[in-house]
């Protein structure tokens, strides 16, 4: 018995060492793995680590690639524009040798004539300051002027008043040089310093004679109109000064340039004489004269005129109901004593013809006739420019059309205000 607790004893000691074999063996490969995860784990980092770094430095370099390529592009676009402004600068000043040529004229005769202008001054015992501001006065106020004037030349203004500062600013330069030339009084070399004073100046105008007639400056019609158009409104202001009064005001209470001028003055004209254009209370007065004459010189009275002027108007004896409209007949109203007279039966007719259409009756030989397109579209603009279909009238609207019956006239007016009603 003792030998099976010996033998039992011994294979458990040998279990044992063999699990404990077994457990250094596993702790062994345990250890061995997470080695091997450590050193795998580590390399995969360096790995990142180094794969971060080349795109870095890849990076690094493309951005210095287009740094560079950005530089040598941003070196030839300078280069590029400073040649262009090279070939622009010789381009102007071919173009613009004359004014070359004046400018260096213009320096060269300033130095002696502001040299001989101090020593003049500075001999009636001046002090220094008062001498060079009264010599540099005269010189620059002659080129001030000079400036002044091309500038108003290409902005196409008048250029006469300064042309005449310009010379008599470099006149009285040339005087004070001319008095106080050294040498002989008259002699040679005071008409050079007195040239002198005029030189800039004169080769400035001469430069300028070759450069009438350009883009920046107004045509010589355009000169006429606009001398044509200062006259008429001088001319405007001092014969209808109250007109002209109520003309400025319209203009100045409204936004600039929003208010034509023609239609401020017409509207400057109703207000003043409650009239059309040209038309006042005196010609109103003189026409009643003239058209009482008229009927005494023929035998008939006034509203026998009347009635044969409003018959002229609405229909028209000559060219049919769409013809132009009568004038007055310089031969007497109807049935009048003169000679050619149209008879009583036509002013009958007329008359009989006015009561039909006033009255609504229609007569079956005028047919209504259908509105014409372009008729229509003189209307519409006559409306814009009466400043609304409001202001449309039988008779305005045949003078557009020229002419036509005044039911035809009537239909036009109607079609139109219909139309810009609808539109509101």
């Amino acid at each position: 018995m003792s030998t099976s607790y010996r033998e039992e004893r011994r294979l458990d000691r040998k279990t044992e060492r063999e699990e404990d074999r077994r457990d250094r063996l596993a702790a062994a490969e345990a250890t061995r793995v997470r080695e091997l995860a450590a050193a795998e784990a580590t390399r995969v980092r360096e790995e990142a680590r180094a794969e971060q770094q080349r795109k870095d430095e890849e990076a690094r370099e493309e951005k210095d690639r287009r740094l560079r390529a950005e530089r040598k592009r941003e070196k030839a676009r300078r280069k590029a524009e400073r040649k262009k402004a090279r070939a622009e600068l010789f381009a102007k000043l071919g173009n613009e040798g004359d004014t070359v040529g004046a400018l260096i004229v213009m320096a060269c005769g300033i130095v002696p004539a502001l040299y001989f202008q101090l020593r003049a001054l500075n001999g009636e015992d001046l002090p220094g300051i008062i001498s060079l501001c009264l010599a540099v006065m005269l010189e620059a106020g002659a080129w001030v002027a000079t400036v002044s004037g091309e500038r108003a030349k290409r902005e196409g203004r008048p250029v006469g008043r300064f042309r005449v500062v310009m010379w008599a600013c470099a006149t009285f330069a040339a005087v004070i040089n001319y008095s106080h030339a050294p040498g002989p009084s008259g002699g040679w070399l005071a008409w050079v310093l007195a040239a002198a004073s005029y030189a800039g100046v004169f080769f400035w105008e001469v430069r300028g004679w070759g450069r009438h007639g350009t883009k920046a400056t107004r045509t010589k019609d355009q000169r006429k109109e606009a001398r044509r158009r200062r006259r008429h409104d001088r001319k405007r202001r001092r014969r209808f000064p109250a007109v002209y009064t109520r003309y400025t005001d319209i203009l100045t209470a409204n936004p600039y340039g929003t208010v034509d001028t023609e239609t401020a003055w017409r509207d400057a004209w109703r207000d003043t004489h409650g009239a059309e254009l040209a038309v006042t209370a005196g010609v109103v007065a003189h026409r009643g004269l003239a058209d009482k004459a008229l009927a005494a010189a023929h035998g008939v009275g006034v509203e026998t005129l009347a009635v044969e002027e409003l018959l002229a108007d609405l229909f028209p004896g000559d060219g049919g109901d769409d013809g132009p409209p009568a004038r007055r007949s310089s031969r007497g109203p109807n049935g009048g004593p003169s000679k050619g007279g149209r008879k009583a039966t036509t002013l009958g007719r007329k008359g009989k013809q006015a009561v039909d259409r006033l009255t609504g009756r229609t007569s079956r030989k005028v047919p209504d006739k259908p509105l014409d397109p372009a008729d229509l579209d003189r209307v519409r603009a006559l409306a814009d420019l009466l400043g609304g279909a409001a202001k449309l009238s039988v008779k305005n609207v045949r003078e557009a059309v020229g002419g036509g019956n005044t039911r035809y006239a009537m239909a036009l007016r109607d079609a139109v205000k219909a139309e810009r009603s609808r539109t509101r």
